[in-house]
């Protein structure tokens, strides 16, 4: 389906009435509208997992202090500190691991003193 171009500054006029709307936009219903919440349900599985996770009251109660005033869900916070420690893990773990690599170690050298 084409996207009919819009006015925008007539943007109000187009959709003044239910009519105006339902010619624009295509309602979903029935199987069709089970099968898009499937794919939208897919779609964001593929990119969170559900667990079930204990913290003490008082991390908690300190990611939704956190949360009010920051003006973002208490779980999005918890996921981007999870999310930075994993990420230094891994930075620590490749710094760790080049420091053991003689071959590296020697390349890095001569590449300096060039």
């Amino acid at each position: 389906m084409k996207n009919k171009e819009i006015d925008h500054d007539n943007y109000d006029e187009v959709f003044k009435n239910e009519a105006a709307f339902n010619k624009r936009f295509r309602r979903l219903e029935g199987e069709e509208l089970s099968q898009h919440k499937l794919r939208i349900a897919k779609a964001l599985a593929e990119k969170k997992s559900r667990v079930t996770i204990y913290f003490d009251s008082d991390i908690i109660r300190s990611f939704k202090e956190r949360s009010a005033r920051e003006g973002i869900g208490y779980q999005t916070l918890i996921n981007e500190a999870l999310r930075s420690v994993v990420e230094r893990d891994l930075n620590v773990d490749i710094k760790e691991d080049m420091l053991k690599d003689k071959k590296f170690l020697k390349r890095l050298k001569s590449a300096l003193s060039a």
